[in-house]
This record gives structure tokens, C-alpha cells and sequence, in this order.
């Protein structure tokens, strides 16, 4: 009788943590939102953070926008975003005269995560192709349905000639700053929380697990454990809807598209990229030869990245790649 007794004190304690962890987690949601919503009625300057700069989009597919018009620190490099919330210029409407267009659609590899913006590899090829215009729409943290979304909404009205998707691995996955509500009763926050899904503080995948070295790491892409409202965002699936419906934009505003890998190439990202008819730019080649050349075999624990915990290319990627995809165009665009 008082091992049962026992047994039921613990039960009853375990239990009562875990409430106590819900509704903890709840209101960790609850002040995140209004942290977020707050800051954009904030003006930035200096060193930033992620949930600084992003602001909550009302386009349920997007999640979330880039702030317009900041000039901050961020990751330890300047970042300025135009009126738009890109980082890059601003473009006018109509191409200029004697030039074609390039909209180039990515996450944080396009953004140039921790590294300067001329060091960007979308950069370091505009400058090697003077007769093209290039926009960069590239934005952290998004995958590949926030992508095309991204692009329906701010890049059609440019009218490009090409779009360049660049696809990395975790293109699939839920997406962090998702708009829940502390009151969401759909889904443990407790359990979403062990497994990673309620990530705020920033743009990146929650980190790896203790003993992890190198290699694919995934966070949530099961479309059947995410929020009823993401579950069209998330696992491939979503890709091949995403990219069918660009390559249906592309046939009805006559452009063409290409799926840039970088800086790794995905076997599954090309497969659903062929199937919706895009031209396939694969820079991994350039980078193995770069790898060798300097005697590494584990990319993400060499000085190629921005450093051990942020496998993020480093500018010597970034010129890399910008120098294959100049080339790459010129050959297949002239």
C-alpha cells in the first residue's frame, strides 16, 4: 500500500511539473509574440538580434517578413534591408534598358548569413554579369514553400527573366517564428518544445544533439506533427507542390528557372526540381575541388564556415560559388 501511495505522489508531482512546464511554455509564446510585435514598431540601430529584425507577415504561407529599411548590426556584419525587407537595393518596376532580370529566391545562404554583403555569391556574380539586373530575395530561415510564396507576392511584379532557387536540405522543415497562439489547444507546447519546434530566438535550427559531429541534421518535417495550419509548409511534398507552382508561374510569365545547389547538393531537392522541368546549377563540384585543394574533409569543421557551431558558408564559399554561377550563366544565358 505505500509503494502504491508512493508511486501515486510521484505520478501526481510529475504531472504537476509538466502543467507547470505548459503553461510556463505558454507564456514564453505569449511574451514572444509581443516581443516581436514590438519591435517592429521600434527603430534599430547597432548590434541586433534575430527576433529584431523579423516581423510577423499577415500572409499565413510566408510566417514572417524581414523588416523594411534597417541599417543594423546583425551577426556581426552591417545589414541594411530595402523598402521591401530585402537585403539588397531597391529595383525599380521595369528592367533596365539593354538588360535581362534575375530574382534569386533562397534562406540564410542567399541572405549571406555572417558575411558581408558584397561578399555574397549573388553579389560576387553581379558583378561579373553587367547586363543583368539582380535581385536578391533571399531570406533566413525560410524553406522552399516561403520561397515560392515570397516570390508570388514581391517578385512577380519585376517581371524576371530567370529565377534561381538555391535549395539546401533543410528546405522542408517547419519554419521558426510561427505565429501560435499561447491559447493554440491543438498540440502539447511542452512536447513541442522537446522536440524543437518552438524555437524564437532565432533564425537558425535549434542545435544539434549532444555527441552530434557533422552531417544532415533535421529538424520537424512531418507534416503530421506540425500546427494544423503549417502542415501544407513543411516535408517534401510541399516542395514538389511548391515548385510545380512556380514552374507553372514560370510557363504563364514566360521565365525560366534554375535550382542552384549550394552549397551542398541534395539528391532529393534536384529529383523534385527535374520533375517541375528547372535547369539545374550544381556548385558542389567547385566546392570539393575547393576542399581539397585545402586538404579538408569535413566542411563544417574547417575555416570554409563562419565557424564549429555555425556551419554557414564563410566568403571564401560565397566567391566560390558566385564565381561558378557567373560562369555558369554566361554559358548557359549568353
Amino acid at each position: 500500500m505505500k509503494i502504491f501511495a508512493r508511486l501515486l505522489l510521484v505520478t501526481l508531482a510529475i504531472l504537476f511539473g509538466a502543467l507547470l512546464a505548459e503553461l510556463g511554455l505558454r507564456g514564453r509564446t505569449a511574451y514572444d509574440n509581443y516581443r516581436v510585435q514590438k519591435a517592429d514598431t521600434q527603430k534599430l540601430s547597432g548590434k541586433v538580434m534575430a527576433g529584431q529584425i523579423v516581423k510577423f507577415s499577415s500572409n499565413r504561407k510566408m510566417v514572417y517578413d524581414l523588416r523594411p529599411n534597417l541599417d543594423v548590426e546583425f551577426m556581426g556584419v552591417p545589414v541594411k534591408t530595402n523598402a521591401e525587407g530585402f537585403r539588397d537595393t531597391d529595383h525599380p518596376l521595369v528592367t533596365p534598358a539593354g538588360k535581362r532580370r534575375v530574382i534569386y529566391l533562397g534562406d540564410s545562404n542567399l541572405f549571406g548569413w555572417g558575411v558581408p554583403y558584397d561578399a555574397c555569391f549573388e553579389q560576387v556574380a553581379a558583378r561579373q554579369l553587367p547586363k543583368w539586373d539582380s535581385l536578391n530575395m533571399g531570406r533566413p530561415g525560410y524553406n522552399a514553400a516561403q520561397e515560392v510564396e515570397c516570390f508570388r507576392v514581391y517578385g512577380l511584379k519585376y517581371k524576371p527573366d530567370v529565377v534561381v532557387v538555391n535549395f539546401i536540405s533543410n528546405d522542408t522543415q517547419l519554419p521558426n517564428y510561427i505565429q501560435r497562439s499561447p491559447t493554440d489547444l491543438s498540440a502539447s507546447f511542452l512536447m513541442d518544445f522537446i522536440v524543437g519546434r518552438l524555437s524564437r530566438d532565432t533564425l537558425l535550427p535549434p542545435p544539434p544533439p549532444p555527441g552530434y559531429k557533422s552531417g544532415p541534421y533535421k529538424v520537424e518535417d512531418d507534416p503530421t506533427r506540425v500546427p494544423d495550419q503549417y502542415k501544407d509548409l513543411v516535408g517534401w511534398g510541399a516542395v514538389e507542390r511548391s515548385y510545380l507552382e512556380l514552374a507553372e508561374l514560370g510557363r504563364q510569365h514566360h521565365f525560366r528557372i534554375v535550382l542552384l545547389a549550394f552549397p551542398l547538393r541534395d539528391e532529393m531537392g534536384l529529383k523534385y526540381a527535374r520533375q517541375a522541368g528547372f535547369e539545374i546549377c550544381d556548385s558542389q563540384p567547385g566546392l570539393d575541388r575547393l576542399m581539397k585543394e585545402r586538404g579538408i574533409s569535413d566542411l563544417r569543421n574547417s575555416d570554409l564556415v563562419l565557424n564549429p557551431q555555425d556551419a554557414h558558408p564563410g566568403p571564401v564559399v560565397h566567391k566560390a560559388c558566385g564565381d561558378f554561377l557567373a560562369s555558369w550563366f554566361q554559358k548557359n544565358f549568353p
